[in-house]
């Protein structure tokens, strides 16, 4: 294959571009794509993806565990604890970097609504934005939180939002350009964008290869670490501020991964993997197997 073909970058539009991994759609349909890495904006991006109308039958929508219901399984119960702990760091970080504890919140990508609802229930105002119509209406059923549409993000009206997040959503967006110049829109001056991302530079995906989940093709687009997303935010207009570890991510990624690689006891061998992972990044963050980001917004005199 001549890799010369697919040039430009479709992130920065440079040339260049180097093969990086051959991965398998392990979930859905088994199907191989090719991983590409830009050698100057550092993105990795996977080659020939299905279309946004295609893609929906690369997506495994799951509504499991539901609010109300009693965890039965060992992994159920672990799940309901890491999901509680995860939404109090998630608001913690908020407040801490927005500084404020209340304000008008675009939870973009909003899965079920968990999230939306803790925000709520901690006095923010919150839109959400979410693609499948299931979700949404989990959402409105379990939560009273109605959602929109993602089709509608273009309704809202600039300069509305202090804070908008995005949990493991930018990394399956097909327009990452025009999502980001619309983000910069709707944030109040100095408002914050707060996101979660894998990070192909983390212990567990250089240990697992091709095999690391969290490639999950063809459902993720886009494959970053700290520099290459941070460069692109600042393309448009923003800074990072800070970075933080999603420390139980390492354990799910690297049990799922023993499972696409077929080893028996997938799971002690991915708790163990795991563990390792979640080690190195207590003194190296930047190999954590996922990260969240806060960027904020940069005025246009800066």
């Amino acid at each position: 294959m001549n890799y010369q073909d697919f040039d430009p970058c479709p992130i920065c539009g440079a040339s260049g571009q180097t093969p990086y991994a051959n991965c398998t759609d392990f979930m859905v349909s088994k199907e191989s794509y090719y991983l590409l890495r830009c050698p100057s904006c550092g993105v990795v991006y996977t080659l020939d993806p299905p279309s946004e109308n295609e893609l929906r039958r690369y997506d495994k929508l799951s509504l499991k565990l539901k609010l109300g219901d009693a965890p039965k399984s060992l992994m159920e119960k672990l799940y309901y604890h890491v999901r509680a702990r995860m939404l109090r760091k998630k608001a913690k970080i908020i407040e801490t970097y927005a500084y404020r504890t209340s304000g008008s919140l675009l939870n973009y990508g909003a899965k079920t609504g968990y999230f939306s609802h803790r925000m709520e229930r901690r006095g923010w105002k919150v839109t959400s934005l979410e693609r499948y119509h299931e979700e949404r209406l989990f959402s409105l059923e379990m939560f009273h939180h109605r959602m929109m549409d993602m089709s509608e993000l273009d309704k809202l009206h600039a300069g509305t939002f202090d804070v908008i997040t995005m949990w493991h959503v930018f990394e399956h967006m097909h327009h990452p350009h025009e999502l980001l110049d619309r983000f910069y829109e709707l944030l109040r001056p100095g408002g914050v964008l707060v996101m979660a991302c894998p990070n192909i530079r983390s212990t567990d995906a250089m240990y697992y290869g091709p095999y690391w989940a969290a490639y999950d093709v063809p459902r993720h687009l886009w494959h970053f670490d700290p520099v290459s997303l941070a460069q692109l935010l600042h393309m448009h207009g923003f800074t990072l501020m800070h970075h933080e570890r999603m420390p139980f991510d390492s354990f799910y990624i690297s049990i799922l991964s023993e499972k696409h690689m077929r080893h028996k006891m997938a799971f002690l061998r991915g708790m163990w993997e795991g563990l390792r992972s979640w080690r190195i990044s207590l003194t190296h963050r930047g190999k954590s197997s996922s990260l969240i980001y806060v960027f904020r917004k940069r005025q246009e005199t800066e």
